[in-house]
């Protein structure tokens, strides 16, 4: 199966679905602002209800059964295919090619595999190849860059890196239960 085009939210849905049949309602709970990965990567109440819809429609997901609800009409159950959750573990393994994606989807990725308690070392070993491509071309080019405000830049998104760079060596690699290190 071809990986999917999805955005972050989409992506984000797909892997708690392919954790296990969930709805719509508990998806939401996790992705609020402050909410366990709401905190990195907010999703609303309808966008995920959005993201379920589409990724029904693209076959990622299937609704299996249905919930009572005591606020309201019944919560469809659904659960990510055979295929999907295949794909959904392709994607968490890969490392993310832009840097400004380290920020949201690098995070989530980290957030998601430890909630299946994965271990992050490979990402991370991946993701610092990446790093260190980038960092690589950036500085080819702000030594080959004329004038004052493009050397700047380059110069900037090279901190850009060296954040990245310390974010990677914050993540705790032998360990699953705490996949970013605190204190």
């Amino acid at each position: 199966m071809k990986e999917p085009d999805l955005p972050l939210a989409e992506w984000i849905v797909l892997a708690l679905l392919a954790e296990r049949p969930s709805h719509g309602f508990a998806i939401a709970t996790l992705t609020a602002e402050g909410a366990e990965i709401g905190e990195f990567w907010y999703i609303s109440r309808p966008m995920v209800y959005r993201s379920i819809t589409r990724l029904v429609e693209r076959e990622l997901i299937t609704p299996v059964g249905a919930e009572e609800s005591d606020r309201g009409p019944q919560r469809m159950i659904h659960a990510a295919t055979r295929s999907a959750k295949t794909t959904v573990s392709r994607w968490l393994s890969e490392p993310v090619t832009e840097l400004f994606d380290v920020r949201a989807e690098l995070t989530c990725k980290l957030l998601l595999l430890q909630r299946r308690g994965t271990s992050p070392a490979r990402l991370v070993e991946r993701q610092r190849v990446v790093i260190d491509e980038i960092e690589e071309s950036l500085r080819a080019k702000e030594h080959a860059a004329g004038d004052h405000i493009t050397r700047a830049s380059y110069a900037l998104r090279l901190e850009h890196v060296h954040a990245a760079r310390r974010f990677l060596d914050a993540v705790d690699v032998d360990s699953t239960q705490s996949a970013v290190k605190t204190g």
